[in-house]
């Protein structure tokens, strides 16, 4: 049975392995032992949390109750395995993947061992012990069977965060969903920056004019809803400046062509019914 604060372990000591260990200590959980094959990693991790700098996976697995798995996505199967063949896992304790998208049999050579398994996802971007405030109020995706559920549901609870259950099933469109929200504004504030130096404005003032932007349109999807809070020409149906944009696009800025349409339909079928909706369509898809 999983004590009330076990003992944890990590093998990966990057942003969100850091951030994780970081966020449990601040919570008072013990932190005893940390694997990282970037040695400046462990020795951070274990410098503010007192943790053991351990040789392998497997000897943080030993020196664990629950073991967090903060590695790659591709690496979480080879890192079981290399801890099943090494006779790290044992019976009672727990491995947990933080791989948003991965199902849980990817830790049953674990499983095997008689180590209960389980995933644990923060909703958050995580960038090392900079992202440890931003846990709280944070959403946590969990799931594990009904031994190590509950434990996983205290730890997010304990971290200030939400759990939410993600079974298998739902994992994928629940990470594909994780990937838009965290990952494409990136994207999409580079470009609108590109846009912004191509009109005479600095870098500097570019970017922080559209991030100030962003949050106001943010503030007004919490307030409003998605439908309530569009705006813009698409929305209002103005297709002279609609094709103003498609023609400056064609002649300076072709590869982000694209995607200024298919989002532009996205936005249309947000907004509903539009009296233009037909027009705006037509001058998208021309």
């Amino acid at each position: 049975m999983i004590s009330d604060q076990p003992a944890l372990g990590f093998v990966g000591a990057g942003r969100a392995g850091t951030a994780l260990a970081l966020a449990f200590t601040d919570a008072g959980y013990p932190v005893t032992a940390v694997y990282s094959r970037t040695a400046v990693h462990a020795e951070r991790v274990a410098r503010e949390t007192g943790a053991t700098i351990c040789t392998s996976p497997a000897d943080a697995a030993r020196f664990s109750e629950v073991l967090f798995l903060t590695v790659p996505d591709d690496a979480v199967v080879s890192v079981t395995h290399n801890v099943a063949q090494a006779r790290g896992f044992r019976s009672g304790a727990a491995v947990v993947h933080c791989s948003g998208a991965l199902p849980l049999d990817v830790l049953n050579e674990a499983a095997a061992c008689e180590t209960l398994t389980g995933f644990f996802h923060p909703l958050q971007v995580l960038l090392g012990a900079r992202s440890v405030r931003q846990l709280r109020g944070a959403f946590v995706g969990v799931d594990a069977g009904p031994e190590l559920l509950p434990v996983l549901r205290t730890m997010a609870a304990d971290l200030g965060a939400t759990p939410v259950d993600v079974s298998d099933a739902a994992r994928v469109p629940y990470h594909i969903a994780a990937v838009l929200a965290a990952n494409y504004p990136f994207v999409l504030l580079s470009a609108a920056s590109e846009l912004m130096q191509a009109a005479g404005i600095s870098e500097e003032c570019s970017l922080e004019s559209l991030l100030h932007l962003a949050r106001g349109s943010l503030n007004s999807l919490e307030a409003l809803g998605p439908r309530a809070g569009l705006t813009g020409p698409i929305v209002r149906g103005d297709i002279a400046t609609i094709a103003r944009h498609l023609e400056y696009l064609r002649e300076h800025q072709p590869t982000l062509l694209n995607m200024y349409r298919t989002l532009g339909l996205l936005v249309l079928e947000a907004a509903g019914d539009s009296f233009a909706r037909a027009k705006v369509r037509g001058e998208l898809e021309r």
